[in-house]
């Protein structure tokens, strides 16, 4: 055996051996199937370090002796409840205030001033948007402050639709409450005098969403790959940096499946490592990961 493989098979043994929990590789095999199967998340092999460190702390909280046993548990009559905690701790929820701010640019420049005039002249006129796979809220909470800053007291007229699988990450965005100096770097000075106040938190400076932001927002737990329940259109999607966790084939289903949600000309924001290539007859790109549904 080679200097290089001896030191690989020596890391990999030393690893195993120090494990708290003991870790195989079915075991990963199967709750990456379950987590596919329950969320069309693809988790490749270079995944299997990340689930072990999120999961432990639910091992040790059930005392549960290894991965073996906790898959066994997941299958069993408590596993359906189980199951909520082991996807609330797998999924990633990267994610902050004003991510990919052309978006933003484009919703304040473009969508909003129109749709201001149309609320003008038609006090019954609507906006709805959608934000799918909010995470903690930094989102919808992003696009509500261009609204009400470009619309006024016209904001009354719109709603924001906030979705997500996590319940645990819902929870935290109801509450609104962030971190102050991650905010101070990612909420434009004026959006954070005019929209957010000051709170302490278990004795940490926190900034906390004002209520007239809040009430445009309505958080609701959604998979994706279910039904899903909401009536009428929305003209606008944003679904950015959730696609890549699904394959292929789910991605295209999605692209298509909002495109059915959305107003004739509604536009759907989509992450930087993401396309449309796949659906070019039913969208049009109107800018950097920007796309108009066809008419």
């Amino acid at each position: 055996m080679s200097a290089a493989l001896k030191s690989r098979a020596s890391k990999k043994a030393l690893t195993t051996k120090t494990r708290e929990f003991e870790w195989r590789d079915q075991d990963y095999k199967f709750l990456a199937k379950l987590l596919h199967e329950k969320t069309g998340i693809v988790l490749n092999e270079n995944k299997k370090e990340m689930m072990y460190g999120r999961l432990v702390r639910r091992l040790r909280l059930l005392n549960i002796k290894s991965f073996g046993e906790y898959c066994t548990f997941l299958q069993g009559p408590s596993g359906g409840e189980e199951l909520d905690f082991t996807l609330n701790s797998i999924t990633t929820n990267t994610t902050s205030f004003f991510r990919e701010m052309h978006h933003f640019d484009y919703l304040r420049d473009t969508i909003l001033p129109p749709i201001g005039n149309h609320i003008n002249q038609n006090p019954q006129h609507n906006f709805r948007i959608w934000s799918a796979g909010c995470s903690s809220g930094q989102e919808p909470y992003s696009i509500a402050m261009v609204m009400k800053n470009i619309l006024g007291s016209a904001a009354r007229n719109c709603k924001i639709l906030a979705t997500d699988l996590d319940s645990n990450m819902l929870q935290h965005g109801k509450a609104g409450r962030f971190d102050m100096e991650i905010c101070k770097e990612t909420i434009p000075r004026s959006y954070l005098a005019s929209y957010t106040k000051k709170v302490r938190e278990a004795g940490k400076e926190m900034i906390e969403i004002r209520d007239d932001i809040k009430k445009l927002i309505t958080f609701k737990q959604l998979n994706l790959l279910h039904d899903w329940p909401m009536t009428g259109k929305f003209d606008v999607i944003f679904c950015r940096n959730v696609m890549i966790y699904f394959d292929q084939e789910t991605q295209n289903m999605l692209a298509h499946r909002y495109a059915q949600y959305l107003k004739p000309n509604g536009i759907l924001f989509i992450g930087h490592s993401e396309s449309l290539l796949k659906a070019t007859d039913i969208y049009k790109c109107e800018g950097k990961t920007i796309y108009k549904v066809v008419s």
